[in-house]
Parts: C-alpha cells; structure tokens; sequence
C-alpha cells in the first residue's frame, strides 16, 4: 500500500499519512491496537514505525494499513474527529467513494425515533397478537429506547448498527435477568424467522434460533427508517456535532458487546473489546475506556480481582 503525500490545499484524509521519526515528536509510546511500542522490533514484526492520519491519532503502519483496506475511519471506535470531504486525489478514497457512494446513515433524534418504533410496534401487534406484548413491559422496552437514543443523540449511524445499539439483550451483562426484567414474551424467538431481515452481522451474537424477536423487529424498523430518512454524509466521521457548548471527550460513548480477552502488558491490564456495529474492528484498550460494571462482571468470572460483594448491575454502559 502506498502512503500517498499531503496535498498543498490542506485537505487530508485517513490514507493521509505522515510518518513520525523520533520519539520527542510521540503523543504514546505504543500502537493502540496491537499495543506493540512504537519504533521496537518484536519477533516475526517489521519494526514498529509510527504514523499519524488526519484526526490526529497515532498507529503503527502496518495495523492502520490493514484497517484501512476494509474502512476509511480512524479504527478507534470513540474518535470524534469530524474529518474533511474524501479528496479526489486520493485514488484510495476514489475506490471508496464510487463503491459505498449509496450507503445512506442515520442521525440519532430520540423523540422521533421513538415514536416510530412505538408505532411500528403497535402495528405488529395489530397485525399478530403474538407481538402483542403487555403494557409494563412495553413501558419498559420504549423507556430503553428512550434512553439509549438520548444517550448517542446526535450521533450518525447506519441501520444495522442502531439496531444492535437498541438491542435489549445485546449489551446486557446477565440475558437471564435481562428476560426476567422484560419478560419471556420480549426475549421468545420469531414465530416465523422469515419476518425479520436476516443477521448478516456476527450472526453468532445468539445461538442459532435463539435471537429475540425484538431484535429483528428492530433490525427491519433500522433499515426501513433507514430507507426512508437515511442521508448521506460528506465525511467519514462517527460522530456529527452537538449543538450547544462543547462536551469534554468522555461525555462521547461508543458501545461495547463484550470483553474477548485479556493480557499484560508492561505490568498493566488491557482488553480486547468487540465494538457494535459494521464500522470497527475488536482492539485492545486499557480498563479505563470501559465503564466499570461490564470490565469488573469480567474480572471476577476470569479471576482478576476479589469479589468484594459488589452487586452488579444489569445494563452494560458503554465507553
């Protein structure tokens, strides 16, 4: 892959790299997705040479040019950098454009959204009292929606990847108190798996035949909302800008499914995080990017810490 150079007009864009050669010039001493230290050379490795793309964000060459044979963003999941229009010198961002040009994207309004999922429910009940699910628990399930949409207002994603962010069993700590807390009617498989469009996307979040209804369901509504509101974007970025005073960078979130794994690494705890959505690849992170309850439920079912009585709670945050 070739590193193309900065263009005199100032735009940039993730292929955009410039490399740094000294250490006075590192912002981090170490890749944050392989975690290997910058300018080291680990067994079976090239040496380690840092780069630097548009947000700003520093990675070892060889993990930022893989991730971007399959993406033009930064690969961490919580960069908010708004980045400029694709340019039309790079031919990498050419062959992007002309190949995901029709990928529409959603921003996230939480009252509107609502409604239409409240609405689209109503409309399955009617249709099928299997989906016809009592009162408390619908109260329930849109105060879920509510919240969570409120919680990445603003924000842009694509159909599939909002539908796993309001997944109700998705993000959850424990499914059993999860279906315990909505019910059996919420959390039942589709009667008819033909309904729903099917899980393309880590088909294996759920055992075969055992993904919730609510979940397809909210799958079709993301990708018809999608349809018919979707807008395309002149960026790349994850995030769109708030309005109002600037927010600090840890009011900005990105969900995690689920902890994959650990290590040491220089006398320090990391993780491997799998992110929702199409957009990311799992990567390495250090504790504090991961609120505490679902980092502390993994530390204690993989021996990491002692059980110090902590009840945990039933909702997984996010980053």
């Amino acid at each position: 892959m070739v590193i193309p150079r900065r263009k005199s007009d100032g735009h940039s864009c993730p292929h955009t790299m410039t490399i740094v050669r000294s250490a006075r010039l590192l912002s981090s001493k170490e890749c944050p997705v392989c975690l290997e230290r910058f300018f080291d050379t680990p067994p079976g490795r090239q040496r380690v040479t840092p780069v630097k793309i548009g947000c700003n964000h520093l990675f070892c060459r060889e993990c930022i040019e893989t991730h971007l044979s399959s993406a033009i963003d930064c690969p961490l999941p919580w960069c908010k950098k708004q980045l400029p229009k694709l340019p039309g010198s790079c031919d990498l961002c050419a062959h992007w454009n002309k190949t995901h040009s029709g990928s529409p994207v959603l921003t996230v309004r939480a009252n509107e959204m609502t409604a239409s999922i409240k609405d689209a429910l109503n409309q399955f009940a009617m249709d099928d009292k299997f989906f016809d699910i009592p009162m408390k628990v619908k109260i329930r399930f849109l105060s879920h929606i509510k919240r969570t949409l409120k919680r990445f207002e603003w924000q842009f994603h694509s159909g599939v990847d909002l539908a796993e962010l309001l997944d109700p069993f998705l993000l959850v700590i424990d499914i059993d108190e999860a279906r315990a807390y909505y019910g059996a009617r919420l959390s039942a498989p589709a009667p008819d798996p033909s309904l729903f469009p099917v899980r393309t996307h880590d088909p294996d979040d759920y055992p075969a035949g055992k993904e919730p209804w609510i979940a397809g369901f909210l799958r079709q509504w993301a990708l018809g909302y999608e349809k018919v509101n979707g807008e395309k974007k002149d960026g790349w970025g994850v995030w769109t800008k708030k309005d109002g005073p600037q927010v600090e960078d840890w009011a900005w979130e990105w969900a995690y499914k689920k902890i994959l794994g650990h290590r040491v690494r220089k006398g320090k705890l990391v993780y491997l995080a799998q992110w929702v959505g199409e957009r990311f690849s799992n990567s390495w992170v250090d504790g504090e990017q991961l609120a505490p309850e679902g980092r502390m439920n993994y530390d204690r079912a993989n021996n990491l810490v002692k059980d110090k009585g902590e009840s945990p709670r039933k909702r997984r945050r996010t980053h």
